[in-house]
Order: structure tokens, then sequence, then C-alpha cells
């Protein structure tokens, strides 16, 4: 077990897995909601440029911050931009108002862009609710709230008179704000899904289910996933892979809402063939 007490050192190899994970996921949101930002695969020249920065080190085991440090690498290696500054907070008399996630140049319009970037994994426990009925495994993260977070928040920053004045200090002018929400949404079976005017149809889906629904799974093969490493399986071995009896004892243990991979075998590459959340039964009670 990785101790959360010391930093850790992600290698070259699973930056790239973790990041092409993250480039190849679909958005949650259809692409005009956030004016959305399109990654593009990486090269074999950026995988090699990747491979000369040498390994990272994470200093936050929180998903947020691994996923912003994948997005910042995109932008480090990528032809088509250069990063200006990141997290440059926001203040108005001595009170911090929001940040910027990332201030950048747009090499081919020679213009600077503002992004907000974010990654979600949320249940749909109300499909008739929508957007409204999908939360994190903290209740009151709720998938709408994220949205007019981001698009009446944060998105609008450069355009506040604090962000504006954030930005003159680094002398750039903001001419396109950008979001960026990746992720998947968990559905239970027996509860259905949902269509809604935002949300990608194309975005990547899974299976929540409860603690006393965990028998009915047929045998298989399952990887629990720990933050920050819910991207690829890069960072799984052999030994982490768990019967469907030791996936429940490991749940009795721990006694907290736990993501995993069924996985199977392709020599000694573990593949992901689905994704899924066990929850406890009292989890909305």
């Amino acid at each position: 077990m990785i101790s959360k007490k010391q930093p850790l050192q992600i290698s070259t190899k699973q930056l790239i897995q973790d990041l092409t994970w993250v480039i190849n996921n679909p958005s949650l949101l259809n692409i005009e909601v956030l004016g959305e930002i399109e990654l593009e695969p990486l090269t074999s020249e950026q995988e090699l440029r990747i491979l000369q920065l040498g390994p990272l080190e994470l200093k936050s085991y929180k998903l947020g911050f691994y996923f912003e440090a994948l997005i910042r690498l995109y932008i480090e290696v990528s032809e088509n931009y250069v990063l200006k500054v990141a997290n440059l907070q926001v203040q108005k008399d001595k009170t911090t108002l929001g940040e910027f996630d990332f201030i950048l140049k747009n090499l081919e319009a020679e213009t600077f862009e503002h992004w907000e970037v974010s990654i979600k994994f949320y249940l749909c426990h109300n499909p008739k609710l929508e957007l409204e009925g999908c939360c994190g495994t903290q209740l009151k993260d709720v998938f709408q709230n994220k949205i007019s977070k981001l698009k009446d928040h944060q998105l609008q920053l450069s355009q506040s008179e604090a962000g504006i004045e954030a930005l003159n200090k680094i002398e750039v002018s903001v001419e396109k704000s950008r979001g960026l929400l990746k992720g998947m949404i968990f559905y239970h079976a027996k509860l259905g899904q949902f269509k809604n005017e935002q949300l990608n149809a194309f975005s990547a889906k899974g299976v929540w289910m409860y603690q006393s629904e965990w028998s009915r799974i047929e045998e298989g093969l399952f990887v629990v996933l720990k933050k920050p490493f819910l991207f690829s399986m890069n960072s799984y071995s052999e030994e982490s892979v768990l019967t469907n009896a030791q996936v429940l004892c490991v749940f009795r243990q721990e006694q907290q809402p736990m993501m995993l991979a069924s996985v199977i075998r392709d020599g000694d590459t573990l593949l992901e063939h689905s994704r899924l959340w066990l929850i406890s039964d009292a989890w909305f009670k």
C-alpha cells in the first residue's frame, strides 16, 4: 500500500498511458456547453518529449490535482500552445474569488486562452431528475451544480473586474475561455438511464450497485481502483486482481464507496472490460 505521507513518483510510462486515457475519454458534455477543449492524440514526438521530461512528483493524492497535472503536461508538450501561468488566483480586498486553472497562448491564433478543466465520476441515483439526479459519492457534489459553476462562475472570471485586474498583472488579455469536463456516469441497472441536451450521448458509462446486490454478479476478476489512479490500468498488476469474494471482503473492511474495474488477462497485461462502483446499502439513507 502506498503511504499518503510521501509524494508520488509517477513514471513516464504511466503518465503517457494516463494522459492517453484522458484524451480518449469522451467529454461528459456536448461541445457547445463549455466551449469544449478538444484534446488531440499524442504524437510519437510528444511521447518522446514526455520521456525526456522524466517522472512526475505528485504532492497530492486528490484526483483533480492529478488530472490538472496531466492537462498541464499535455500543454507543455503541445505544438499549438504555450503555458503562461497555472492556478492564477483572483482576489478582491484580500478575498479569493476564484482561480484560473490555465492561461495559455494559442500559437496559431496568437491569442491567449483561459482553460478550466475537471474530471468527475458521477452516480445516477434518480434518472428522472436527469443531471440533478447525478452526484459523486459525496451527495452534495451534484452534476448540474458543477456545470453551473463552470459556466456561470469559473469561465466568466476573465470578464470580471477582479479577473481582468489579475490578468493585467501578467500582461495578458484573454480572447477565449474554454472548459473541459471529462469522466464517467455510473447507472444502476434497475433505474435506467436518461438523455439531456447538455449530456454527450457518447460519454463513458459504468454501473453502480449496492453491497447487497454484489452476490448477483457473475464470477470474474476485479481490480480496486485507488485515487488518484482512476484512469489507465498501468499502475495495477496481477497482484491487484481480486475474485468476487475477495472484493466483498475488502469492501467490508473499508466501508466506503469502491470503484472497480472488471478485467481480463491478456498475457501479462490486464485489460479493462467494464467499470463499476460498489456502494453501501445505507448510502442514500
